[in-house]
């Protein structure tokens, strides 16, 4: 009686299972929708920034990716101007 029961819960006949590639397939849809629902229970306890938070933030980066870019710039022209006056000074330039 238990065995009927349970195969009955699980969608079949007693004689009848399902294949194995519809299995895997059925487990695959049954991981992803839990993936799912666990994204949006843990999306629940995540504390999003104010939108002021957010802009200040924002141009800190901007401001901070200006200042690092002419500061490479800067020192790349000056080790380019000491690698040619190196090479004329040994007569390769």
């Amino acid at each position: 009686m238990a065995d009927a029961v349970k195969a009955v819960a699980a969608g079949g006949d007693e004689g009848r299972s399902r294949p194995a590639w519809l299995e895997r397939i059925t487990d695959s849809w049954e991981q992803f929708r839990k993936f799912l629902h666990d994204v949006r229970g843990e999306m629940g306890h995540v504390t999003w920034p104010a939108l002021p938070e957010v802009w200040s933030q924002t141009l800190i980066v901007i401001v901070t990716i200006f200042f690092f870019g002419a500061f490479f710039y800067a020192v790349d022209g000056a080790f380019g101007r000491l690698i040619q006056l190196i090479l004329s000074k040994f007569g390769h330039a």
